[in-house]
């Protein structure tokens, strides 16, 4: 009769395993598979959940900089130094030389959104700055995607996190994108329908499993991915 000998090692501590019944061994070999791989499931779960904190914890330090440095710029154009200066005889100039002394007024947000290469601007000062509510409307001239909002108005939608798992998984079945940044997402929706997913909707997701953060391995993406979850899809399209 067969006999089967472990003997195991972990630091100071052993453990010798000798028998004749080979189902306590297999039973034994499962068991330890098994753990393991909770074991892996539960760590990568951990470290994934650290990664996303600290991109927030340092998203927010941004954030708050670009708000105080807004709010610095405010009161140096609210309050002016007002300093006397003795008048100046003004030399009469060429009514065809005008042209160069005129400053055009301010625009309006909706104003230049008309105008090329604002939509990213408005996006990332959105991104940046996720206190702030939308008041964005977006331009005719920008080129909208009617397979997207055909998808988007026969669903039913009730909070944020319902236009996040129903955008992951667009790009997931329809575009062959199953990696995503929030950016991307972000530009989807605002470009659409003119709505913006902040960290704290994103968050929520990933706790519930909906949502799941890739590595990023290579160091050459230069932010975070996500991909949805095989649990989040079968919960948006069980509902």
């Amino acid at each position: 009769m067969a006999t089967y000998s472990f003997r195991i090692k972990k630091g100071k501590y052993q453990l010798d395993l000798s028998t004749t019944d080979r189902e306590l061994v297999v039973e034994q070999f499962e068991l330890w598979v098994k753990q393991a791989g909770e074991y892996a499931r539960s760590r990568k779960a951990k470290e994934c959940k650290n990664i996303v904190n600290t991109q927030i914890k340092a998203e927010e330090e941004i954030t708050k900089k670009n708000i105080e440095a807004q709010l610095a710029r405010k009161r140096e154009i609210q309050e002016p130094v007002v300093q006397e200066e003795i008048p100046k005889p003004v030399a009469e100039v060429p009514k065809n030389d005008l042209d160069i002394f005129y400053a055009p007024p301010v625009e309006t947000v909706a104003q230049k959104a008309e105008q090329g290469g604002v939509f990213d601007n408005i996006l990332e000062n959105t991104l940046n700055n996720p206190q702030t509510e939308l008041s964005f409307k977006t331009s005719p001239s920008i080129k909208k995607d009617n397979a997207f909002l055909n998808y988007i108005s026969a669903r039913k939608i009730e909070r944020k996190i319902d236009y996040l798992l129903l955008t992951a998984y667009y790009f997931t079945q329809y575009e062959q994108k199953p990696r995503f940044t929030l950016k991307q997402l972000n530009a989807k929706l605002m470009q659409n329908i003119a709505v913006i997913i902040d960290h704290s909707v994103l968050q929520e997701a990933i706790n519930r499993d909906y949502i799941e953060c890739l590595p990023d391995l290579t160091g050459l993406i230069g932010a975070s991915e996500y991909r949805l979850t095989a649990y989040g899809e079968k919960v948006l399209l069980d509902e």
